[in-house]
């Protein structure tokens, strides 16, 4: 999908049409047309769109992702340059607040996911403003509170995906809401309520957890950053590791991937809530394919939202 670029140049804005063309796995090459100092009419860019698809052929590979079509690929590579580009111009306070706004939002529906009773505003309230809303319980405040922690510790945190970084997030995220056993791998059967997936028996989730950690290693750099991040999340669902915050551990977790490769984070809206048990149900399944598809379709208009250039 071919974008609009603005270059400046000694004070003075230039255009680019430009394209993003994979070389190899993970591995993208610019190509770009000069359209001049003033944006072209939608006639020139239909002739501009032909040029670059003709210009870009000789470097164009048959899709060799395990589950992303190929324009998927090219739309998150979109995405991904643009808004990285769109950060390095922004001043710092615009983006503090836009950290802040994110990180408010993530917390609010990955709590609200799980059932937690705060809303948008309410969550606002206790991490911006540091205000209790009159009839809070204790549990939900803590949950939002701990939800920011985990933001800010992942932000933070340098090594590399393992048991010990999943056991803190999980503690993080269970802190003073009743988990008996938060940060631990359960030793005792769970349940899932409202699903037909039954995690398998505390017996074999050690063996599952060093499985999908070497799967880990052996994958993190030959799956795209968002197969990557979206199969890390149904497989740590898939065996429910912990007596509770599951789900919201393997959204910090999927985010934590992809913030590594440099693309930008983003929440499951709460209102999609039953699509997305749907897409973790069909990659209950093993359909990986159609899980990702989903799951890029969940978020993908949420991610062109955030305020950098519009792809045309």
């Amino acid at each position: 999908m071919a974008y609009i670029e603005t270059i400046k140049r000694n004070k003075k804005e230039y255009y680019y049409l430009t394209k993003n063309v994979r070389l190899i796995l993970n591995k993208w090459k610019k190509v770009r047309i000069f359209l001049g100092g003033k944006k072209p009419s939608q006639e020139e860019l239909k002739k501009y769109a032909k040029e670059i698809e003709d210009k870009s052929k000789p470097f164009l590979k048959a899709s060799n992702y395990a589950y992303l079509s190929e324009r998927d690929a090219e739309t998150l590579q979109d995405l991904k340059e643009s808004y990285s580009t769109w950060l390095k111009q922004i001043p710092k306070s615009v983006k503090e607040k836009l950290n802040e706004d994110f990180v408010i939002r993530f917390t609010y529906h990955s709590n609200a996911i799980e059932g937690n009773r705060l809303t948008l505003r309410q969550t606002a309230l206790i991490l911006k403003d540091k205000v209790i809303p009159s009839g809070v319980r204790a549990e939900d405040y803590n949950e939002a509170i701990n939800g920011k922690e985990c933001l800010d510790y992942i932000k933070l945190y340098k090594g590399e995906l393992n048991t010990k970084l999943l056991e803190k997030i999980n503690g993080i995220l269970t802190k003073n809401t009743g988990a008996v056993y938060g940060g631990r791998i359960r030793f005792f059967n769970v349940q899932i309520q409202g699903s037909t997936h039954v995690p398998p028996p505390h017996t074999e989730v050690k063996k599952h957890m060093l499985n999908f950690l070497k799967w880990y290693s052996a994958n993190k750099n030959k799956l795209h950053p968002f197969e990557l991040a979206a199969l890390i999340h149904a497989k740590l669902t898939w065996i429910h590791p912990f007596e509770d915050g599951n789900g919201r551990t393997s959204r910090t977790i999927m985010n934590f991937i992809l913030m590594k490769k440099g693309f930008p984070m983003f929440f499951i809206p709460f209102e999609k809530r039953e699509e997305y048990y749907q897409s973790l149900d069909i990659a209950d399944k093993g359909e990986y394919k159609e899980y990702i598809s989903k799951m890029l379709q969940l978020i993908i208009d949420q991610i062109r939202s955030y305020g950098h250039n519009k792809k045309e």
